[in-house]
């Protein structure tokens, strides 16, 4: 994900942290501080500026925020320093005003959030065509909520009338266009309407003459309700819609193509692609004249490797027009396209069993001076942490040795784009290497070096957005709609307003579900980074941006190419969100594990919380679904520096994340000791410079015990493909310590961490029926268990401890290692 400057920059850092915790058990009542941290100016995600006050009632309420009317917001509570559980709130404000939050401790998922009313009133009052169905969303988009149609919505006030005050400044002008729930239901007006507020009052008496489009239902979700999620090619694919309606919906289809390109229709009649018709498998009264009907159609098999796409609309039959799933649109042009992957879904083998070292390369190592960015010798170092720091290609590779020596297998590269800043996040040529990290020939000598040694070399790539400052971006902003651009991004009024990375001006996102763009992304861009560099994969930067669509085409295009190649996601959501990005891709960053590893061993709470971390990842994830696992990144703080510099509690996470499933992720340094200067928590913008610190080659500022630790936690992991690949069970988790297996048909593991205190655990006779197993310490020769008297097995698991144990069948037992 795109992180590295200002305060802008900040609203993206804590993410992942915001939503990956799993439930706390703090008392609601005790609460001595609430806060609320978002996703829009003046919120952010990283500092308290935004405090809630508690109440006699017992909720917390916060002083006015202003926010920007008609822009989503994603918002949390974090109370005592502990963010709420479950995934981010969202609301988006109806006007441009000031909001009080409220927060309910016995409901903390409740949004409620309230506008503080301006002096000034206007009521709007509005006759609608007999066109418009009673049932109809009749809505407001003005200049007062960015013309978001769907946030403001008008209450009825008789028959085809309707009406709403609206509150601001007297004085304060405003225009508006009505609509029926969406942009594309907007009345047919050449010019805005215009109303004034004033203390009076004022009352504004509209028709409005002719709708664009009326829609068939009050809505139609699909949200890639199709089983089996992964088909392979003997299986045919069910495909069910929702539809909640007042009239009649009686028919609905799907429109499918096999061959990548994109499906067209309406009303049953296909003008690319295949029509299959959907029937009404059931339908349900809501109330109020509203029913909830359920369609189902089946798309046929298909061979393996095979992009399926797809649309979906329904209609009556007496009526006229159809609606589309999920968009609700009333053109297929504008509709949703869902997209599955036909396939034989595997991973890459070398990707199951990598152990990944992950370099940020302008802060890794200064290989060659001579590309160095000039620096001005007055600034300090906290400032010149904002800018380049000297790291290159050329550090990279003279540091090849090393990295190979810590005994990992893959190297993932950070951006190196031509652009602006030393994070490299912001492209402004997908093509070409910015000259103050090296060129091709030296990247490419890089990856012959490292399959030299046998490891592989993946790359970050970032096909969700550019720099403000890519060429065609520059284009489509010089030439508007004459530009052969312009429809690479989505401009909502050029050329001032645009679709962004999460509202960062300087991010313009890509429009991936244009046929230019994604032809250029998977036929130029793909290949220069796979083919013609060499790379083995691709770590893939905010994975959520790009549909699935898109997605299903990049797996098809990569897998022709490189068959063998590993693509994994940055998908910084809820474990259902990231799993739906199998079979499209090989695997994802697991962030949810990183909370608990953070959580359970930073911050001494219960083990039971990595208990249940693990068993939800076996739940939810595919078989073949390869999570990489970290404990911090380019994005978020230093563990070390979380757990206070306690480097036992670094190498207890780090001893969990070496034999828990997943493919392990080392951020450069932390295998040194790498920490923080400074706290990111006292400064309001740039935060994150304080996570991307240089790498210390000096051994006098490195930790000799810290990477030997993992030296040798490494060569355990490489030597053993149990706890790689094998079968995961636990046997004992409490507060304090979580006893777990890792197994295969040749190989048992036992391993046993403790971030408490001294505890005696005895576990049930199942795990020995024999009573004929001993447990061999891998480290220490000396720490033997064997069953007790009572035909019991106790382990003694001594304070903030890792013990990790071979089974074996008794003390003078060999056994035939796997290979």
């Amino acid at each position: 994900m795109k992180k590295g400057f200002g305060i802008l920059m900040s609203l993206v850092l804590f993410l992942g942290i915001v939503l990956v915790q799993l439930p706390k058990t703090a008392d609601a009542s005790s609460y001595q501080k609430v806060v609320v941290r978002g996703s829009l100016s003046p919120l952010d995600w990283g500092s308290d500026n935004n405090p809630l006050t508690m109440q006699q009632d017992g909720t917390w309420k916060s002083n006015p925020i202003p926010l920007t009317g008609g822009s989503k917001l994603e918002f949390k509570y974090v109370r005592d320093d502990q963010w709420m559980d479950g995934s981010n709130l969202e609301f988006t404000p109806p006007q441009t005003g000031s909001y009080v939050f409220v927060f309910h401790p016995d409901d903390e998922r409740k949004v409620d959030i309230n506008l503080l009313e301006g002096k000034g009133k206007v009521t709007l009052n509005v006759t609608v065509p007999k066109s418009t169905p009673d049932w109809a969303n009749v809505t407001v988009g003005t200049s007062l909520n960015g013309f978001n149609y769907s946030v403001t919505s008008l209450k009825k006030a008789g028959d085809q009338k309707y009406s709403i005050q609206l509150t601001g400044e007297p004085g304060q002008s405003f225009i508006y266009f009505y609509a029926l729930g969406d942009e594309k239901y907007k009345e047919v007006r050449s010019e805005p309407r215009k109303a004034v507020f004033t203390e009076a009052g004022e009352t504004v008496n509209d028709e409005v003459e002719k709708w664009s489009g009326v829609p068939v239902a009050k809505s139609v979700t699909h949200n890639f309700n199709y089983k089996p999620f992964i088909p392979n090619h003997k299986e045919n694919v069910m495909v069910k819609t929702t539809v909640e309606h007042y009239g009649q919906v009686n028919k609905g289809g799907i429109y499918f193509t096999a061959d990548g390109s994109t499906p067209e229709g309406k009303r049953g009649i296909a003008k690319n692609g295949t029509f299959v018709p959907m029937y009404a498998v059931s339908k349900t009264s809501l109330g109020d004249g509203l029913y909830k009907s359920v369609l189902s159609g089946t798309i046929p098999k298909q061979k393996d490797s095979t992009r399926i796409k797809y649309k979906i609309d329904v209609w009556n039959t007496a009526g006229e027009g159809s609606q589309f799933a999920d968009t609700n649109s009333i053109q297929s042009a504008d509709a949703t396209e869902f997209a599955y992957y036909v396939d034989d879904y595997k991973s890459p083998e070398w990707a199951k069993n990598a152990s990944i070292y992950h370099i940020f390369v302008d802060r890794f190592m200064d290989g060659n001076p001579k590309n160095n960015e000039p620096v001005d010798p007055n600034l300090s170092y906290d400032e010149r942490l904002k800018g380049w720091m000297g790291g290159d290609l050329q550090g990279v590779k003279d540091k090849i040795d090393y990295i190979k020596d810590l005994g990992v297998n893959t190297i993932w590269i950070s951006p190196i784009y031509k652009g602006p800043y030393s994070h490299g996040y912001h492209p402004a040529d997908f093509m070409k290497i910015d000259p103050r990290f090296g060129n091709n020939k030296l990247m490419k000598e890089i990856i012959k070096e490292a399959h030299k040694k046998g490891m592989k070399v993946v790359y970050d790539l970032v096909p969700n957005h550019t720099s403000i400052q890519h060429p065609f971006f520059q284009d489509a902003l010089k030439n508007g709609t004459n530009s052969p651009y312009y429809n690479w991004y989505t401009f909502t009024k050029w050329p001032t307003d645009y679709k962004t990375f999460y509202g960062v001006t300087e991010l313009p996102e890509l429009n991936n579900d244009n046929p230019a763009t994604r032809s250029y992304m998977m036929n130029k861009v793909v290949p220069f980074w796979l083919n013609d560099l060499g790379f083995d994969g691709f770590r893939l930067d905010y994975a959520k941006g790009p549909s699935y669509s898109f997605w299903v085409d990049f797996r098809h295009t990569v897998k022709k190419l490189k068959p063998n190649a590993f693509i994994y996601g940055e998908v910084w959501d809820s474990r259902e969100k990231i799993n739906t990005y199998s079979g499209k891709l090989d695997g994802a960053l697991d962030f949810p594990m990183q909370g608990a590893l953070l959580d359970v061993f930073a911050k001494g709470q219960s083990m039971n919380e990595l208990s249940d971390a693990i068993r939800l990842n076996q739940k939810t994830y595919n078989s073949e679904y390869v999570m990489g696992t970290v404990l911090d990144n380019h994005d978020m703080p230093r563990f070390l520096f979380e757990s206070g510099g306690d480097v036992n509690k670094l190498k207890q996470a780090a001893a969990a994340q070496f034999t828990l499933p997943g493919a392990p992720i080392i951020y450069y340094g932390t295998e040194v000791g790498l920490s923080q200067s400074k706290d990111h928590n006292k400064v309001d913008e740039w935060k994150d410079r304080y996570f991307r610190e240089m790498m210390p080659w000096d051994k006098a500022h490195q930790n000799a015990s810290i990477k030997q630790y993992y030296k040798k936690l490494i060569k355990l992991r490489n030597d053993e493909p149990a706890l790689r690949t094998g079968k995961y069970k636990e046997w004992y988790s409490d507060d304090q310590v979580i006893i777990y297996e890792r197994s295969n048909k040749h190989d048992r593991f036992l391993v046993v961490l403790n971030n408490g205190s001294e505890e005696k655990v005895t576990l049930k006779k199942s795990f020995d029926d024999k009573n004929d197993l001993v447990l061999k310490n891998v480290w220490n020769k000396k720490d033997v268990i064997q069953p007790g008297k009572k035909d019991d097995l106790t382990i003694v698991s001594k304070a903030g401890s890792v013990q990790i144990f071979e089974v074996v069948k008794d003390k003078k037992s060999t056994k035939k290692k796997a290979s």
